[in-house]
């Protein structure tokens, strides 16, 4: 303890060495001559304004005696800056208190440290700087952060240190990633940034504040709350010079650690912001591992692993869970027609339709390949609630997806599979999703814009359909392809006016398939496009040989076009390449097309039908009825006939009941001025109605199956 003097400074004013007192009841500073010479002062007793030019402003609360007051009574170490020639300084002093006769303080004296006190303090820091390499190399994300907060808290006495990453949609909050708290660590902690020090960081990179800092942040809640004084916080910056987090240190005490703490801060703060962008960047690649960038649904691998742990929460008590695998019908040929561009945005609409629809459900919804999403149902009542609600799908899909300021029309198939909470243990994810897949190809293979439910022969089909997928690409080179013809027959001659071609393939294992066991294959293949051309070329050149040998030059043919093949912006030349080398006139040709391919694009549809008929060739609308029929674009469609579907066919019966949508179909192609033909003809009611209804031409079992050539009779 120091000797205990009327006035110290008449003493230590005698001493011939650079020393201050700071006398507490006067609220002066005495300097000695030499300090007096050093600082450049014009006097030796300085009072507050004094001290407010001469020190720099952050440190002058270490020399308000306040700022001082410890618990012990042995001298500190005080740092701060001083002006000299115009520039600040930093000086380390040893700093004495003084007593009364009744121990109470009458001030402090300071005089600069020896060298061995600022050796010690770089000893200090140099220490540090191995131990942050050390621990940098050793760990590394939250372990990392663990370590940091705890070593900063030791190695400054300090009672907190915070990491904390910006968060929120307009990053106005702080999330701890860790946080001291006398010596306690933890992370999690939601920290409102508007009028907080950590505020002010974000804006100006760094802040310090020595003391009362509760005072100057009166709504910080924290800052409140935690008795903190004093505050020193760095902004942590990305390669980019942006803010994503913050270090900060606080205290219930004055901080009088100025060069160790910002040296230290300095280090650390870039350490810490290496590693946080690190964290942030794996953050994400994990993102975008589990959410699909364009919609932001999830991806397949991260449902899986949802699905894995549903089955595995599954009890007997729970609901069940189910799948719905929804693909959108020929979106290869959208995306090929349309582009790119407006293919995202239509898997952008979708996805959001998808959202909505299942809003009201306990649903979780992926986006597992290019055209194929995964609806994972939770708490599902019965197959009923699945049927119900695959329906609806269905249905809803009828409305047009806006994209620009064109209206366009897709339909879905969907595979569903229901998972009984009782059976468990005899399914798991992967399993879930075959079974899904092999019922929604079971809906394509229906004819689309449908749903079927998962049934166990369902899996040995789509082992079967694999098989046909491979030999698919070897059918043509082998020559299994062949096509069979059924006739066209006018109601008034009975004679025939001509063929439809309709392709089989003969296949080694599984014998003569119709194309409802391969077509859709060919399509997801892309084999379509050789497949159709073969089938236009082999049409042509056995109707020309038709033609020659029966002396029947009337005779016409009848060739279907896949989706592809319409889309395909060679088709006109590929078309008038097969008549060409075939030598069939082109007034002998009619190519039939379907409703859902005219309106994918309406417009470049109305393109190519206008260049094939100026050619010559004629072109039926084919299943007419079943799509989305409307009369505001058949009205403007290039067609020169129209094919009553089938199935309104079979509507005809015995008795002669009228049948109100043949009427009308017959009834509309006759205002328009269309040829109408009836497919599916297959009693004598069939003919007696249609004639009476003013329908001449006719195709169907009553006249013919589909037969090879070499059973053809002209």
């Amino acid at each position: 303890m120091a000797r205990i003097i009327e006035h110290p400074w008449d003493t230590l004013k005698q001493l011939s060495i650079p020393i201050w007192f700071l006398d507490i009841e006067k609220e002066n500073i005495y300097v000695s001559e030499r300090l007096q010479d050093q600082w450049k002062l014009d006097s030796t007793i300085l009072d507050r304004h004094d001290l407010m030019r001469l020190i720099h402003k952050d440190d002058l609360a270490y020399l308000d005696h306040h700022a001082m007051t410890r618990e012990d009574r042995h001298f500190f170490y005080l740092n701060y800056r001083v002006l000299n020639n115009g520039k600040y300084e930093w000086r380390k002093d040893i700093v004495t208190p003084f007593f009364d006769e009744n121990g109470k303080i009458m001030g402090y004296t300071g005089m600069g440290a020896p060298d061995s006190a600022y050796i010690e303090e770089l000893g200090r820091i140099k220490k540090a700087i191995v131990e942050i390499g050390d621990a940098f190399l050793s760990y590394n994300g939250q372990e990392f952060f663990d370590f940091l907060v705890k070593y900063l808290s030791s190695v400054l006495g300090v009672e907190t240190v915070l990491v904390g990453e910006l968060t929120g949609e307009a990053k106005d909050q702080v999330t701890a990633i860790s946080l001291s708290h006398k010596g306690e660590i933890s992370s999690g902690l939601h920290y409102a940034l508007k009028d907080t020090p950590c505020e002010q960081v974000t804006l100006t990179h760094e802040c310090y504040y020595p003391n009362d800092v509760g005072g100057l942040f009166p709504e910080d809640i924290t800052i409140n709350d935690y008795g903190v004084e004093s505050y020193h916080g760095k902004a942590l910056l990305n390669s980019d010079g942006e803010v994503i987090g913050i270090l900060a240190i606080m205290d219930n005490r004055t901080q009088t650690s100025g060069p160790l703490s910002k040296a230290l801060f300095q280090i650390f703060a870039d350490r810490t912001a290496n590693e946080l962008s690190r964290m942030q960047a794996e953050k994400k690649l994990e993102m975008l591992s589990q959410y699909d960038p364009l919609t932001g649904l999830v991806t397949r691998s991260y449902l899986s692993g949802i699905l894995e742990d549903e089955i595995q929460s599954m009890n007997e008590k729970d609901s069940n869970i189910a799948l719905l695998l929804i693909d959108i019908d020929n979106f290869k040929m959208i995306n090929d027609s349309w582009g790119h561009t407006k293919g995202d945005e239509l898997l952008r609409q979708f996805s959001r339709y998808l959202r909505q629809t299942f809003a009201q459900h306990d649903a979780v919804i992926s986006r597992i390949s290019s055209d194929e999403f995964i609806v994972l149902l939770k708490h599902v009542r019965s197959i009923e609630e699945l049927r119900e609600v695959s329906d609806y799908v269905i249905h809803s899909m009828r409305r047009p997806f806006l994209i620009g300021e064109k209206e366009f029309y897709n339909t879905v198939s969907i595979g569903v599979t229901f998972t009984p909470a009782r059976l468990r243990d005899h399914y798991n994810g992967e399993t879930l999703l075959r079974h899904a897949d092999a019922a929604m190809h079971k809906a394509k293979r229906s004819g689309k814009n449908r749903y079927a439910v998962y049934e166990e022969k369902m899996s040995e089909q789509m082992r079967e359909e694999l098989h046909l997928k491979q030999s698919l690409h070897h059918a043509l080179d082998n020559n299994q392809f062949e096509l069979h013809y059924q006739p066209q027959v006018c109601g008034r001659t009975s004679q025939v006016i001509g063929y439809e071609s309709l392709i089989r393939w003969n296949h080694p294992d599984y014998g003569r398939l119709s194309p409802h066991y391969f077509i859709s294959l060919a399509e997801e293949s892309g084999m379509i496009i050789e497949i159709g051309e073969w089938v236009l070329k082999e049409a042509c050149q056995q109707t020309k040989r038709w033609q020659v040998e029966d002396r029947r030059p009337d005779l016409k043919i009848s060739v279907n076009l896949s989706a592809q093949q319409f889309k395909d912006l060679n088709l006109p030349r590929k078309v008038l390449e097969a008549l060409k080398s075939s030598g069939l006139s082109p007034d002998s040709l009619i190519l039939e097309i379907t409703e859902t391919m005219v309106l994918q694009d309406f417009d470049r549809s109305t393109d190519t039908l206008n260049s094939l008929r100026e050619k010559g060739i004629k072109v039926h609308l084919d299943d007419f009825g079943v799509g989305f029929s409307s009369l505001s674009y058949l009205n403007r469609l290039p067609v020169d006939a129209i094919k009553i579907d089938r199935s309104f066919i079979n509507q005809i019966g015995e008795r002669g009941e009228e049948v109100p949508i043949v009427n009308a179909i017959i009834s509309m192609a006759k205002s328009l001025g269309l040829q109408v033909i009836a497919e599916g003809v297959e009693t004598s009611e069939h003919i007696a109605y249609l004639k009476q209804k003013g329908c001449y031409e006719y195709q169907g079992y009553y006249f013919s199956k589909p037969v090879p050539a070499s059973l053809v009779h002209n």
